[in-house]
C-alpha cells in the first residue's frame, strides 16, 4: 500500500506540473493525462489507512493541487480549456465520490455558468453529461441536500430548458437530464413541470422540427415522468389524463387519414394533447403529418405503459385495443373502398408506418398487462390478420409482425392460438421455403448459361465463357433475410408452445422445409453463406432448435426424422460457429433418452436385515422347488436316496437322456414366452413367507435324477402348475409337490382327493403375476 501511494503522488505531480500548467498545450496533452488517470487509478488512495503520515501530507497535497487545477480549467477563456476541465473532472468524480462531496457546490456552480453562457456545442453537451453525473451522486448522499438539490436542482431545470430551446442539436441531452431530474428530485421539479410538458409536445407533434425516432422516444420518457412529480393533481389523475389525451390524438389523426369527419358525439367526449397545431390544408402535406404524429403519439403510449409509476393506475385496455385495431385496418379499408379520392392515393405508402405503430401497441400491451389481455385476443388476432394482407404489407412490418405473433404465442398459449387464423400461421410457414428462390436463381443461371452458348463466341475464348458460368453459378446461393429468421423463431415457439395446433400436413411442411435447408447447409460446406458470413450462423441455430423441437413435440402420423437430426447434429459439432456447436450439442443430448431408452425403475433397498432374509429367502424357495420337481414327483424323490440309486443317477439310461433333452427344449420354448419380473415381499403377510421356505428334508436332500415310474393320479395337477411356475415365478410355484412337505400341503391334497377346496388356505399370489386375471 505505502508504494502504490507514493507511485500515485508522483504521478499525480507529474501530470499538474508537467502536462497541465500549459493552457496553450492542453489540446494536445490531455489525452495521455485521461489515458494515465483511467489505466493507474490515481484518486483510490483519498482516506486510505497503513500508510505513514508523511507519506499521506504528500498525496493529499498532490489532490490538491490536481483539483485547483482542473478546476481553474474548468473555468478557462478556451473550448479547449474548458472541455478538458470537464473531462477531467468526471473522471475525477467517478474515481473518488468523495472528492466530489468536498468541491460538489463549486463545480456545480461552475457548470450551471457555463451553461447560460455561448459556447460551442461539444461543451455543453459534455456540461450536461457531467451534471447528470452530479446528480446520480448527490440523490444518494444526505449531506448534499441542502447545498446542491434544494438550492441547485431547481436552477439547473431552467437553465437546462433555456438551452433546449435555444439549440435544437441538444435536445436529447437535455431531455435525459430533465428526465432523470424529474425521476429523482419530483419535489424540485414542479416549478418547471409546464414547461417541460410544452417541450415534449413540440417534439412529439412537429411544431419545433422533424424529431429523429431517438429524439422522440427521449421526448415520449421524458413527458411520461412527469406523473411522478405529482403537485396539484395526483400521480393516478395526471397518468389517465396522458393515455387519454394520447388516444384521442392518434384516433384524431386516424380520421384525418381516412378523409372521415369526427362525429359530434364523439368529439366532445374525445381529448387530445394541448397545443396540437391544425392540419395543413394541402392534403399531400398534411396525410404525412398525421402519420409522423401517430408514430409519435404511438412513442408515448408504449413510454407511459412502460415506466414505473409506483402507484396503481386504470388502463382503458379496451380503447387502447380499438385504437391499435383501427390502425391495422386503415390499409384494408382504403384498398376496399369505391371511392376514388386523390387522399387515397398516400395511404399505401404509408401503410407500413400505420401497421408497425398498431404492432408497437399491441406489444407494449402484452408485456405491461399479462393476463389482463385473455378478454382481448381475438380482437388482436384479428387486427394481426389484418396487417398480414401481402399486398400492402412490407418486409420490415412482416418481421414486426412474426416478433408480435411470436410474443402472444410465448405469453398466452393455446388462449391466442385458438383465436389465430390459420392463414397467418401458414403464412409463416411458407416463408421458410428459401428453396422455391434458389431454384428460380438456378433456372435463370441455366437459361443465361444456355444464351451464352448458343451465341457466336465472336472472338471470345472458351476459358472466359467457362468463368462467365461458374460466376453466374456461384450466385445461386440460399440468401437468408429478416423475414426468413423472424418466420423460424415464430415456427420455433408454435413447436414448442402448441404443438398440437400445426396439422400433420404442416408439420411436415415444417420438417421438410427445415431438413433440406439444413442438408444444404451441410452439404454445401465452404460455398454456404453461413461459412462465409459470420452472422448467418443465427439461421443454423434456429433451424436447428426448429428440428429439435419438432422431435421433442411429435406428431402421431410424422415421419421419422430422428436419424436425419442425429446426422445433422453430429455433423454441427465440427462447425466453426460457438453458437451452432452449442445448439446441436444441446440438441443431441435432448434426443439421446429418445434413441437409447432407460432402464425401468429398480427395487429400494430393503430398510431392515430382516427384510433383507425374507426378501431373499423367496427366490431362493422358487430355485430349490424347481429343483425338486425336476427331481421327480413321488416322495421318494425326498428321502435319503439308496445307493442303488445313486448308480442308477450316475449312469443315465438312452430313454432318460433323449427325455430329458425334449424336456429342455420346451422348457426354453415356454420360457422365452414368460417375462420374469422382480417381486417385492414388504407387503406379504409372515404367513406366506413361511410357506416358502423349504422344510428342512426338502434342503437337505440333494438333487436326485427322477425314475421313470407314473406319478400318482392325484398330485399330478400340482405338477402341471409347478411345472408352469418353474418357468414363470409370478405363479404359486412354491408349494411344494410332495404330499408330506407341510401340513398346509397334506390338507390340501385331502381336499383335492374328496373334491372340495379349501377357502381358508391363502393363495400365494406375487405382483405382477397372470394368476390374478385367473
Amino acid at each position: 500500500m505505502e508504494l502504490n501511494v507514493v507511485r500515485a503522488e508522483r504521478t499525480l505531480s507529474l501530470l499538474t506540473n508537467t502536462y497541465l500548467a500549459n493552457t496553450d498545450s492542453i489540446k494536445t496533452s490531455v489525452a495521455l493525462v485521461l489515458d494515465t488517470v483511467l489505466s493507474q487509478n490515481l484518486f483510490a488512495y483519498v482516506g486510505a489507512t497503513g500508510v505513514t503520515v508523511e507519506t499521506t501530507k504528500r498525496y493529499e497535497s498532490a489532490v490538491h493541487k490536481w483539483i485547483a487545477r482542473v478546476s481553474s480549467l474548468l473555468v478557462g477563456k478556451s473550448s479547449e480549456s474548458r472541455m478538458a476541465g470537464i473531462l477531467l473532472v468526471k473522471h475525477t468524480t467517478l474515481q473518488s465520490p468523495p472528492i466530489f462531496v468536498e468541491n460538489a457546490t463549486k463545480w456545480t456552480t461552475s457548470l450551471l455558468n457555463m451553461l447560460g453562457k455561448a459556447d460551442i456545442a461539444a461543451v455543453h453537451a459534455a456540461a450536461l453529461q457531467l451534471l447528470l453525473v452530479f446528480m446520480d451522486i448527490v440523490r444518494e448522499v444526505p449531506e448534499l441536500d441542502r447545498e446542491i438539490t434544494s438550492a441547485q436542482v431547481p436552477r439547473m431545470n431552467q437553465a437546462v430548458l433555456a438551452l433546449a430551446d435555444k439549440n435544437p442539436e441538444l435536445v436529447d441531452a437535455a431531455l435525459e437530464l430533465l428526465m432523470y431530474s424529474a425521476s429523482w428530485f419530483p419535489k424540485t421539479f414542479r416549478p418547471s413541470i409546464d414547461k417541460t410538458e410544452v417541450l415534449c409536445l413540440r417534439l412529439l407533434n412537429g411544431s419545433m422540427a422533424k424529431a429523429s425516432g431517438t429524439t422522440c422516444k427521449r421526448a415520449a420518457n421524458c413527458l411520461a415522468s412527469m406523473p411522478l412529480v405529482g403537485g396539484k393533481v395526483t400521480v393516478e389523475e395526471r397518468w389517465f389524463q396522458y393515455v387519454l389525451q394520447t388516444v384521442g390524438t392518434i384516433e384524431t389523426c386516424v380520421d384525418h387519414v381516412m378523409c372521415a369527419e369526427t362525429p359530434a358525439a364523439n368529439a366532445e367526449a374525445r381529448q387530445t394533447m394541448p397545443g396540437m397545431p391544425a392540419f395543413a390544408d394541402d392534403f399531400i402535406v398534411s396525410i404525412p403529418q398525421a402519420a409522423d404524429r401517430i408514430t409519435s403519439m404511438t412513442e408515448l403510449v408504449v413510454a407511459l405503459l412502460s415506466r414505473p409509476v409506483n402507484v396503481d393506475v386504470p388502463i382503458p385496455v379496451d380503447g387502447l385495443v380499438a385504437v391499435a385495431s383501427k390502425l391495422a385496418l386503415v390499409p384494408v379499408r382504403v384498398a376496399n373502398s369505391k371511392s376514388n379520392r386523390a387522399e387515397f392515393g398516400l395511404v399505401p405508402l404509408l401503410a407500413p408506418q400505420l401497421q408497425r405503430a398498431a404492432i408497437r401497441i399491441m406489444a407494449v400491451l402484452a408485456i405491461a398487462l399479462g393476463d389482463y389481455m385473455q378478454p382481448f385476443l381475438s380482437a388482436v388476432a384479428r387486427a394481426m390478420t389484418a396487417i398480414n394482407t401481402r399486398h400492402l404489407v412490407s418486409a420490415t412490418t412482416q418481421v414486426a409482425l412474426y416478433s408480435l405473433v411470436q410474443l402472444y404465442v410465448e405469453r398466452y398459449g393455446y388462449g391466442f392460438v385458438i383465436c389465430l387464423p390459420k392463414e397467418l400461421i401458414a403464412s409463416a410457414i411458407s416463408d421458410l421455403n428459401v428453396q422455391s428462390k434458389r431454384q428460380v436463381s438456378a433456372t435463370a443461371g441455366s437459361a443465361l448459361s444456355a444464351s451464352l452458348s448458343s451465341k457466336k463466341r465472336g472472338g471470345r475464348s472458351r476459358a472466359t465463357e467457362v468463368a462467365d458460368s461458374e460466376g453466374a453459378s456461384n450466385m445461386l446461393q440460399i440468401q437468408y433475410t429478416d423475414v426468413v429468421y423472424s418466420a423460424l423463431n415464430t415456427v420455433l415457439a408454435l413447436l414448442k408452445h402448441t404443438p398440437t395446433v400445426l396439422n400433420s400436413s404442416l408439420r411436415a411442411q415444417i420438417d421438410g422445409q427445415v431438413l433440406t435447408l439444413l442438408m444444404l447447409e451441410t452439404v454445401g460446406g465452404l460455398s454456404s453463406p453461413a461459412a462465409s458470413c459470420s452472422s448467418d450462423a443465427r439461421y443454423q441455430v434456429a433451424l436447428c432448435q426448429c428440428l429439435e423441437a419438432s422431435i421433442m413435440s411429435p406428431d402421431p402420423w410424422q415421419k421419422a426424422v430422428v436419424p436425419h437430426a442425429v446426422s445433422i447434429f453430429s455433423a454441427g459439432l465440427d462447425s466453426p460457429s460457438v453458437a451452432v456447436r452449442d445448439a446441436c450439442s444441446a440438441a443431441l443430448a435432448n434426443i439421446e433418452p429418445i434413441i437409447h431408452a432407460r432402464l425401468p425403475a429398480q427395487l429400494r433397498a430393503p430398510e431392515t436385515e430382516k427384510d433383507v432374509e425374507q426378501e431373499y429367502a423367496v427366490p431362493k424357495a422358487v430355485l430349490d422347488s424347481q429343483v425338486s420337481l425336476s427331481a421327480g414327483l413321488d416322495g421318494s424323490a425326498f428321502a435319503e436316496p439308496s445307493e442303488k440309486q445313486r448308480l442308477s443317477a450316475e449312469e443315465p439310461h438312452e430313454q432318460e437322456v433323449e427325455e430329458d433333452e425334449m424336456e429342455v427344449e420346451a422348457n426354453t420354448k415356454r420360457f422365452k414366452n414368460f417375462s420374469v419380473q422382480p417381486v417385492s415381499t414388504r407387503s406379504m403377510p409372515k404367513e406366506k413367507l413361511q410357506l416358502q421356505q423349504p422344510p428342512s428334508a426338502f434342503a437337505a436332500s440333494p438333487p436326485v435324477r427322477a425314475s421313470p415310474t407314473p406319478a400318482p393320479a392325484a398330485p399330478a395337477v400340482v405338477s402341471a402348475q409347478s411345472e408352469t411356475s418353474m418357468f414363470a415365478p409370478s405363479k404359486p410355484a412354491t408349494l411344494s409337490a410332495n404330499p408330506v412337505a407341510t401340513p398346509s400341503a397334506a390338507k390340501q391334497q385331502e381336499s383335492n382327493e374328496d373334491g372340495d377346496e379349501d377357502d381358508d388356505i391363502p393363495d400365494i399370489v406375487m405382483e405382477g403375476s397372470d394368476s390374478e386375471d385367473e
